[in-house]
């Protein structure tokens, strides 16, 4: 179910109206319901932290050791953004009667709050909307990508297959989803496939182990249209290679477009067989960069537009220049403001924007473990010890894993130069310097090296 399906129809007014939808999802008994659960009092949320009333410390405890963490997933779910509870009760002199009173309080009127008519919930409309041509900003960094994909989208275009490829978080996905939102539009009758390389796989050895690849073969080679998300997942993957390599003829030979995603250039990946690299460079390359700074500022007028957020010009430009590298960094960053002023009332602001900012952008893992897991990770790729790592060894090896580590880590926290210099050993700030620009010079000449640093990277990212 959708987090915002059991609000259709509805307007939520307060923490009151959230948290009964809470209370609504979970799967308890009705004693324990009517014990512990109903008499809670949702007090407010303020900021990140929901503060909830209770009768008293047994009944603290019990919620405190039994609820938590399932208060804490369905917040999460509904709010889009991690949320810490604070457990109170009479006793402790936190909760003042005023606050008691506001429990279920509406949020302000529209002519008292234009705020206010924010509400939270989306329609599948809306859901839809986002992903087409309309609601991606096109940019210097995106536009010929953007181009090609409409080219396709109308039927005008001259090449197959279109390979698109970009670090993660940079529209790919949003532009498959519009191409396969538009034809499907023009073209109803139109057998469209959208699937993730991954599924692909899945569903091939799926298909293996229970006698269906015929079924599995009809399926794919009967398309009019095949659309494959992150192709690089295919690495190492021999038969599912093969499997789409068949797939592949077949669609071309018939005439029938495929688009492909990757973050990556074809030759990049790693254990992938030529005559399917050779297949993905037939038709047309090309790539999306970062954002630069103007459509960066597009994207979130946009996104604040279409979620009818207010913000301040100096707000968004400021949010502008700290979000450069991720477009779901500036997304996420857009919605939770979007739900802080909906519960809150509150008026974006320059302090919000940094504290939201500092969220979207905080890995899951606190930063020391960060940086132990990349030296780790970098230690067992150059097989040298992490001890080694952040000792004055000069071996070109151990060098040259201390140099990756040390780039990686600029890359997925927020470390200064001298605070990752302290990680190897008291390194200077000139160390770390010269080292990332090494790994940098490095990459672009050596495929194979690049394809390894950014792996770490993503693997690191996606824990």
């Amino acid at each position: 179910m959708s987090p915002f399906d059991e609000t259709k129809g509805n307007e939520l007014n307060s923490f009151s109206d959230l948290f009964e939808i809470v209370k609504q999802r979970l799967d308890i008994t009705e004693t324990a319901r009517n014990l512990f659960i109903d008499p809670i009092k949702p007090i407010k949320l303020d900021n990140n932290t929901a503060i909830l009333l209770l009768a008293n410390d047994w009944i603290k405890n019990i919620i405190k050791e039994n609820y938590d963490e399932i208060f804490k997933k369905h917040l999460k779910d509904i709010l889009g953004f991690e949320v810490d509870i604070e457990y109170v009760t009479s006793d402790d002199h936190v909760v003042t009667p005023e606050e008691i009173v506001r429990v279920s309080d509406p949020i302000p009127e529209l002519d008292d709050d234009p705020y206010a008519k924010t509400r939270l919930h989306e329609t599948e409309e809306n859901s839809n909307y986002k992903y087409t041509f309309d609601t991606f900003i096109v940019g210097e960094s995106n536009r010929l990508a953007c181009a090609a994909c409409k080219s396709i989208a109308q039927d005008k275009s001259d090449f197959n297959p279109l390979y698109i490829y970009s670090e993660p978080g940079l529209g790919k996905t949003h532009l498959l989803y519009a191409i396969k939102n538009e034809v499907e539009t023009r073209h109803p009758e139109y057998n469209i496939v959208y699937v993730s390389a991954e599924t692909f796989v899945n569903e091939f050895v799926n298909s293996v182990k229970t006698n269906t690849t015929e079924e599995f073969k009809k399926k794919y080679r009967s398309a009019e249209m095949l659309l494959v998300d992150d192709v690089q997942f295919f690495s190492g993957k021999k038969e599912s290679q093969n499997e789409l390599f068949h797939t592949f003829e077949e669609l071309h030979r018939r005439g029938k477009e495929i688009i492909l995603t990757s973050d990556r250039p074809p030759k990049e990946i790693n254990d992938i067989e030529n005559r399917l690299i050779t297949r993905f460079e037939w038709g047309l390359l090309t790539d999306i960069a970062a954002p630069e700074f103007e459509t960066r500022l597009a994207i979130i007028r946009r996104k604040a537009e279409l979620m009818d957020l207010k913000i301040p010009n100096n707000v968004m430009e400021y949010m502008a220049d700290k979000l450069k590298n991720n477009i779901r960094q500036i997304e996420g960053a857009i919605v939770k403001m979007y739900h802080i002023v909906f519960l809150t009332g509150s008026t974006p602001t320059i302090i919000m924007a940094q504290n939201i900012i500092k969220d979207v952008m905080t890995e899951q893992q606190p930063v020391p473990v960060t940086v132990d897991h990349v030296i780790t990770d970098v230690s067992h790729i150059f097989n040298v010890s992490p001890d080694e790592m952040r000792s004055k060894n000069r071996n070109s090896q151990v060098s040259t894993a201390r140099q990756v580590a040390m780039y990686v880590i600029s890359k997925v926290t927020d470390l200064s130069y001298t605070s990752i210099g302290k990680e190897f050993g008291g390194r200077d700030h000139s160390t770390v310097v010269y080292a990332t620009n090494k790994v940098k010079k490095v990459m672009q000449t050596d495929p194979a090296y690049r394809a390894t640093v950014e792996d770490l990277i993503k693997n690191i990212s996606n824990v």
